[in-house]
């Protein structure tokens, strides 16, 4: 299989995954509305919004990155990422020897 199969394979994750937060965040936008203002349960339905949030971003770079054609190149090194990774981390925008400490 070619790196262009693997990166269509990846495109396709990426689109399912960013369906799943986007559905996510809905739903705990439709909760946070039915919960009291304070308690931990509101916090914790914040915490798990930002987190779908920053999801989303990352995988909407990455799908702009496919469609530019930068998609699973490193941002430090500028050199391929491995399949490997990309699959085990489909947003990821950095091989692991460049990966920001």
């Amino acid at each position: 299989m070619s790196r262009q199969d693997e990166l269509g394979m990846l495109r396709i994750i990426l689109e399912r995954q960013y369906e799943r937060h986007s559905t996510q965040l809905a739903l705990l936008a439709r909760q946070a509305h039915q919960m009291p203002p304070d308690g931990a349960d509101l916090e914790a339905a914040s915490a798990l919004a930002a987190a779908s949030r920053l999801a989303l971003a990352d995988i909407a770079r990455a799908l702009h990155y496919l469609e530019q054609g930068r998609y699973g190149t490193c941002e430090g090194c500028h050199c391929d990422i491995p399949i490997e990774q990309l699959a085990h981390q489909p947003a990821a925008r950095f091989c692991t020897t460049c990966f920001p400490n």
